[in-house]
């Protein structure tokens, strides 16, 4: 932005210097001096090339021509001067006016950028202060520490305590048919065991060669 500013004054100064020295230009008072400087320029020539014509007809012809010549030469390059002159001021009105224009688009663009900094300013403090007031509110609702560490254990329920009493049910008769399985198991041992004993008990003795 900094860089922006100093461009921008120094195109100021640049089309200020032109305007002053473009000040005095005028194009209607340009246009008759172009028709003015036109005429002469023709009437030299004319009135020179007769008075070339002229030479012929006396006896130094020669040094008539150069004289003749060299006055015409002095008159077209005066008018050749006049006429860059009013080139240059016609060039240099032109350049004040462009860099007027060039001026004033900078100038347009250097204040459409301070209004979209100073909107992205803004918007970014409305930010700041609506994420201050959201803390702010989410502290006030807060439960306390202490206030959460001295709350009384929330009572049980009617539905929380049948269904604590169903699933000791469930677990009490789980583990009575535990036991009973077990039991089963260990009958059911007993009596292979003892039906293996009888056998062995009963078993004939072998017959003596």
């Amino acid at each position: 932005m900094k860089r922006f500013l100093i461009l921008l004054a120094s195109l100021g100064a640049a089309v200020l210097a032109c305007a002053q020295q473009s000040a005095s230009y005028d194009p209607e008072m340009a246009a008759r001096e172009r028709v003015r400087i036109e005429t002469e320029r023709r009437q030299a020539l004319e009135r020179y090339g007769q008075e070339e014509a002229d030479c012929y007809q006396r006896f130094a012809v020669n040094d008539c021509l150069s004289e003749v010549r060299k006055r015409r030469r002095v008159s077209l390059e005066e008018l050749r001067r006049q006429d860059i002159i009013l080139n240059d001021e016609r060039r240099a009105a032109a350049a004040a006016e462009q860099l007027r224009r060039t001026d004033e688009r900078a100038a347009q663009r250097a204040s459409e950028q301070a209004a979209e900094e100073r909107a992205a300013a803004q918007k970014e403090f409305e930010e700041r202060q609506r994420r201050a007031r959201q803390k702010q509110a989410a502290q006030a609702t807060a439960p306390g520490p202490a206030a959460s560490a001295s709350a009384p254990p929330r009572p049980a329920s009617a539905s929380d305590s049948a269904a604590a009493a169903a699933a000791e049910r469930v677990r009490s008769q789980q583990a009575y048919e535990e036991k009973q399985q077990r039991a089963r198991e260990r009958q059911q041992e007993r009596e292979r065991a003892q039906s293996e004993k009888a056998s062995r008990t009963s078993r004939p003795l072998p017959v003596p060669p």
